[in-house]
């Protein structure tokens, strides 16, 4: 016989296992719904990095950029970002404006230097490249020009300074084979604090090629140029030959140099400064000196304290003191601009 209170229970008892099951149902469409928001939301987030990634300059290196908010300085990489300026002077910033006429007027025993005529005195000098990331189309126009340019003339044409470097192209290409590189895209971009002068600093991404870090100047008209010499690293002579014949007179590199590791085979004369120096492209090691109490020599001081005296890339014109194979250190008789960029010259 039947017992009527189950039978009576039965009912109940399966419409709770019913809404049990729909809860049960309904949690687990709600947890499905969410993992799929969270893995949509992943994929974004990886697919805009990815799409930015070039585009974005990196915190290591923005931070090595700058060592104040109040005195810029360049540092980094000796070869792909290189340390080009040293801090700001003590005069505060000059906004960036417009300048109409700058004559560039050699100091005696100073290898670079500039007088600024003003046409309009109510006008300051510009100082940087303003708004540099709003034109990041033109800077692009003038590097992937600069980078896919068959031909000296064609290159010139997106260059610093063409007239005064075009005899320096035809000298470096006869040895250097020109190849285009496939252009990919514009890395990040910066401001460069200089007075007198419209500069930036650019990366151009390389499809054949690692990225390249980039001197840039803003021209009057609007277009971008870059700087050449700096790009190549220019020199006058072959760094190997050099060491080789330990020429007499002055010849101008581009180079990196620091604070001697190990003791360097002969002492600098008395009172003077002795560097190691070497080649961006090389590990041939030369040591230089130079003359502390010099005057012409105090850029150079500045150059090395901002690089913290490790690495730091100079432009300087070097020789040796005595016969080829003497053993001396060579001499540093000029130094030339600023890092590798010299900022004298035919304003374009």
């Amino acid at each position: 016989m039947t017992n009527p209170s189950i039978a009576d229970n039965d009912p109940p008892r399966r419409s709770r296992a019913r809404r049990r099951e729909a809860m049960i149902n309904a949690v687990a469409t709600i947890l499905g719904c969410m993992a799929l928001v969270i893995m949509i939301a992943t994929v974004v987030r990886v697919v805009m990095a990815k799409l930015w990634e070039s585009a974005r300059v990196n915190p290591d290196y923005a931070q090595s950029v700058y060592e104040s908010e109040q005195q810029p300085r360049w540092s980094g990489n000796a070869k792909a970002q290189p340390s080009l300026l040293d801090p700001a002077s003590d005069k505060p910033n000059t906004p960036a404006g417009t300048i109409p006429e700058v004559t560039s007027t050699p100091v005696s025993g100073t290898s670079q230097s500039s007088t600024l005529k003003l046409m309009a005195p109510s006008s300051p000098p510009p100082s940087a490249i303003e708004g540099i990331e709003s034109k990041r189309p033109r800077i692009e126009i003038a590097l992937r020009g600069f980078f896919e340019a068959v031909g000296i003339d064609q290159q010139l044409a997106f260059s610093r300074d063409p007239q005064r470097v075009r005899p320096l192209m035809q000298q470096y290409y006869r040895i250097h084979p020109h190849t285009p590189l496939q252009w990919k895209s514009l890395g990040w971009v910066l401001p460069v604090e200089e007075e007198g002068y419209r500069l930036g600093y650019a990366q151009a991404v390389l499809a054949n090629a690692d990225p390249v870090s980039l001197i840039i100047e803003e021209q009057p008209d609007g277009s971008f140029r870059v700087d050449w010499e700096s790009s190549v690293r220019y020199g006058e002579a072959d760094w190997g030959s050099f060491i080789k014949s330990q020429p007499t007179s002055p010849t101008l590199f581009r180079v990196v140099a620091s604070r001697p590791q190990t003791s360097p085979p002969e002492a600098a004369p008395m009172g003077s400064e002795l560097l190691e120096i070497k080649h961006p492209d090389g590990n041939e090691v030369v040591y230089a000196y130079f003359d502390r109490k010099d005057p012409k020599f105090e850029p150079l001081l500045q150059q090395l304290q901002s690089g913290n005296w490790k690495d730091v890339p100079l432009t300087l014109r070097l020789c040796f003191p005595g016969p080829t194979g003497s053993g001396k250190n060579a001499r540093i008789a000029e130094v030339e601009g600023k890092g590798w960029l010299i900022l004298h010259g035919t304003r374009s």
